[in-house]
């Protein structure tokens, strides 16, 4: 009994040793390039967000203690823009302007302004005041660049 028992763990310890191991099935990992993927441009801010409407906030500024801002964007691209410089003692400024804006080709941004250009990304009931080079302001900052939808139109 002892031979028989010697000799079948030797016959399950040679059969294991034996035995190959199954590649693994390896799983090819793909980038959005590879797939061919290609971002909606179907949807848009410009095409799916109720944009047109009355934003209000204050946003940053250098040399002062913030601008008072309100925008009225139309949905003709018309827009209206009216800034107060809050804290400025030696020049007050206050611009009042209209005109129209402009989409960029993703239809996410707007640019206006005919003294001085603005830019904004366009939200679910915001605009975030964006760098010129498109860049945005992060972390809580990103606050003092915000200006909140209050109207529709």
């Amino acid at each position: 009994m002892k031979y028989v028992t010697i000799i079948l763990c030797l016959f399950c310890f040679i059969s294991c040793k034996n035995q190959e191991k199954e590649p693994e099935t390896n799983v090819e990992e793909h980038t959005i390039e590879d797939v061919g993927f290609q971002p909606d441009n179907a949807h848009n801010s410009q095409n799916s967000l109720d944009w047109a409407g009355e934003y209000k906030g204050t946003l940053s500024c250098k040399d002062c203690e913030g601008i008072e801002t309100r925008i009225l964007l139309q949905q003709d691209l018309g827009y209206e823009l009216l800034q107060n410089y809050i804290g400025r003692s030696e020049t007050p400024v206050s611009i009042n302007e209209t005109g129209e804006f402009k989409w960029d080709k993703q239809g996410n941004t707007i640019s206006l302004g005919k003294h001085q250009k603005f830019y904004f990304q366009v939200g679910e009931n915001y605009l975030l005041q964006l760098f010129e080079d498109g860049t945005k302001v992060m972390g809580d900052s990103a606050m003092k660049y915000r200006l909140t939808k209050i109207n529709n139109l």
